[in-house]
């Protein structure tokens, strides 16, 4: 009997629901699928088990081996929705201690997923252009490659403040026209802004 296995992504996480048995024949489907994604840079997992009617030790094993590759801080591995046959076999081999299970997939998704992550895309953004978290750029020019970036990728700003009246200067040429290239050129390509 083979295994049904589907993908969601959710931000950074990744999704996985399985339906049927994680036996010895199937289990080396759902370890090739993992080893795929982890080959792809997947490192946080939300394995949903719901549909899971049996889990021999070939699939505690394969559950096990992606735990390990994520350990230490390299990436997070969640499981939910074990019926009470699965988590008795959880619980006889030891492995309800070695992972963070859930009820139900609500309950599992981390916070930031639930929709309290506004700024961790504006703080990454930030981490990238070396700006320390909690300060604005000190140099103007920095200032403006943010506000350039946030605009591209959607991010909210907020409204300056009343600046003071400026001081009479002469005019020399209108605002220079910036090109963006490079890194940010391929992030604007991606989140189809104007060329």
């Amino acid at each position: 009997m083979a295994i049904e296995i589907e993908q969601e992504q959710l931000g950074t996480l990744r999704i996985l629901a399985l339906a049927g048995r994680l036996d010895t024949e199937t289990a080396a489907d759902l370890e090739l699928a993992l080893q795929d994604l982890l080959g792809a840079g997947e490192r946080s997992f939300l394995i949903d088990l719901a549909d899971i009617g049996y889990v021999s030790s070939a699939g505690l094993r394969v559950l096990l081996s992606l735990a390990k590759q994520l350990d230490g801080g390299k990436g997070s591995l969640r499981l939910c929705g074990l019926n009470a046959a699965v988590t008795q076999v959880f619980d006889v081999a030891g492995f309800s201690k070695l992972f963070a299970i859930f009820p139900d997939r609500a309950a599992a998704l981390p916070k930031v997923v639930q929709g309290r992550a506004d700024f961790s895309l504006g703080q990454k953004v930030a981490k990238l252009m070396g700006v320390p978290s909690g300060s604005a750029p000190a140099n103007p020019a920095m200032a403006e490659l943010a506000r350039s970036v946030a605009v591209l990728l959607g991010i909210k700003q907020p409204k300056p403040a009343a600046k003071p009246a400026p001081q009479s200067r002469p005019i020399t040429a209108p605002n220079p026209v910036v090109v963006i290239t490079g890194f940010f050129a391929k992030l604007r390509g991606v989140f189809g802004g104007k060329r």
